[in-house]
């Protein structure tokens, strides 16, 4: 359904834009529709009233018109003249600016209104235009009678711009994870850094193929250069303990360790040097092959390595665990926080207040003080030789020059121990410690609770220790049969103590074993009373007890 015209004001040059504008906007028969006054007759900018037809009169619309013509035009002229001047169509040829595309634009004749398929094709011709013609449009636009419009015509073939080859990471370049932290994520520092590894025959970087370029050609028949893409060769970024695949796609680690990029080469780093204290800017270390620290490692860190690890400064209260061999040449003081875990041997100037468990041997230069040691391997004090305060278990043997001390500083020293029973002992004793201070905090918070609740009036501020009562007593009971489950599987691992080595281990004392020392191999267990050394502790296979000689 047509909508009903409104009355509008517009402004135009000439009555030739007038017309326009009426086809367009109410059709060929725009007069049935509307009719238009002229309220300011100028030659150069007309003003005119459009309105719905029945608000005016066709006598008032001629009149104006006439007077319209009379100052634009006052006589017009016969067209004949026109028409000798204009007789044949006109053919414009437009070519794009990346010569891609050729379009034509016909101004028809005044006696002939479109030009010929032929006349079309030579006027393409003397413009250039020889490549990607397309006929059918140009025989559409005859057809169609397209005049007054840039009808495209020909078309050339773009050009193809490739890409060179590249080499594609599959890790950091730097070797270093950030670990990105939520808002309301707790922020641990030491956690912030990670270490990137890789293992043997992982694939560290890949080729991307290059993308071939192809030259276009343009309407004119011109040719568009495009560079070539290059190609690379993967080899050139072979670097320190990698290789490349076969098929020379890939490059592919030969070794565990740390990928990183050095002068554009792939390179992976078997040892993870750190030529510094360990700090917040290093992280924790969790490394599939070997560390080395330059300097002291402390603070709330933890290291975590699949190789050995070399310490040359101090090691403090923080948590190893080492797949090789661990070597400490500062001496390890763990303020009773620490727990160190060796798969190999462990080398120290010193040991101080710290829980260590070795599955291999342990070689201290000084001494070892306060410390709950389970080894597999023999323990040996050289140098000054003192063990004093703690527990030093082994399964095999140990060797110092004093043990215990003159104020009798209680130390237990054991040899031909279940190394496998007496590390779980360890863990759990530990663990029990932990779960019996959770339950006597509980049972503060508890009982000031239950105070409060008896003073407080409030009912809303009674409600609410009610409930804290109530959650401390759930938790506190869970924690209770925590105690009580770990309290019965110590006490079943300390009586079924499998005996290993027993025939052969020995406490060895260099110079003297002061009292209050408790000696025990394989089981068997002998307090010392008075000062002895130098000597050797071992098992009597005849009366089964402990002897020294």
């Amino acid at each position: 359904m047509d909508r009903k015209p409104q009355k509008r004001i517009v402004q135009i040059e000439n009555v030739e834009e007038l017309l326009s504008l009426l086809e367009k906007d109410y059709g060929q028969n725009w007069h049935e529709k509307v009719s238009f006054r002229i309220s300011k007759a100028d030659p150069a900018n007309m003003e005119v009233i459009i309105e719905p037809v029945h608000e005016s009169h066709r006598e008032s619309i001629l009149k104006e018109l006439s007077n319209v013509v009379e100052i634009i035009e006052p006589a017009l002229s016969d067209l004949s003249d026109l028409e000798e001047k204009y007789p044949d169509p006109h053919i414009q040829v437009e070519i794009s600016e990346d010569k891609m595309i050729a379009s034509i634009f016909i101004v028809p004749g005044l006696k002939r209104v479109l030009p010929t398929f032929d006349e079309l094709k030579e006027a393409l011709k003397k413009s250039g235009v020889i490549y990607g013609i397309n006929e059918d449009a140009l025989r559409k636009i005859i057809d169609e009678s397209k005049v007054f419009a840039h009808i495209p015509v020909a078309s050339g073939k773009k050009p193809i711009y490739g890409s060179d080859a590249s080499i594609e990471f599959l890790f950091p370049e730097s070797g270093m994870i950030f670990e990105k932290i939520g808002e309301k994520d707790s922020v641990d520092m030491a956690a912030l850094y990670k270490i990137f590894t890789c293992h043997e025959g992982d694939v560290l970087a890949v080729k991307v193929p290059i993308r071939e370029s192809y030259d276009g050609i343009a309407v004119t028949g011109e040719i568009i250069k495009v560079e070539k893409a290059k190609d690379l060769n993967l080899q050139n970024f072979v670097g320190e303990n990698t290789k490349l695949s076969e098929d020379g796609t890939k490059i592919i680690a030969t070794c565990d360790g740390q990928p990183y990029v050095q002068n554009s080469k792939v390179c992976v780093r078997n040892v993870l040097l750190i030529d510094k204290d360990l700090g917040y800017d290093t992280g924790n270390i969790d490394f599939n092959a070997t560390v080395i620290i330059r300097g002291n490692a402390e603070g709330p860190f933890k290291i975590k390595a699949d190789g050995d690890i070399s310490i040359m400064g101090v090691l403090g209260e923080i948590q190893v665990t080492c797949g090789g061999s661990l070597k400490v040449q500062g001496g390890i003081f763990g303020r009773g926080k620490g727990i160190i875990k060796v798969s190999k041997d462990l080398t120290a100037k010193f040991i101080n207040e710290s829980q260590i468990f070795c599955e291999g041997n342990i070689f201290v230069e000084y001494y070892i003080m306060n410390s709950v040691i389970i080894c597999r391997g023999d323990i040996t004090v050289k140098g000054r030789g003192v063990i004093a305060g703690g527990a030093v278990k082994t399964s095999g043997n140990v060797e110092a020059a004093e043990l215990g001390s003159e104020s009798g500083v209680r130390t237990e020293i054991a040899a031909g121990i279940d190394y496998e029973n007496e590390k779980e002992i360890a863990q759990l004793e530990r663990n029990l410690l932990e779960a019996m201070r959770s339950i006597m905090l509980l049972s503060e918070i508890e009982s000031s609770a239950r105070a409060k609740t008896t003073e407080t009036k409030e009912i809303p501020k009674k409600e609410e220790l009610m409930k804290i009562l109530q959650k401390t007593a759930e938790k506190k009971k869970r924690i209770e049969l925590e105690v009580r489950k770990i309290h019965e599987t110590l006490k079943i691992l300390k009586h079924n103590l499998q005996v290993k080595y027993s025939d052969t281990s020995r406490i060895r004392v260099r110079k003297i074993c002061y009292p209050n020392v408790r000696i025990a191999i394989a089981g068997r267990k002998k307090l010392i009373s008075d000062k002895i050394g130098p000597c050797d502790f071992f098992l009597n296979k005849n009366t089964g007890e402990i002897s020294f000689l």
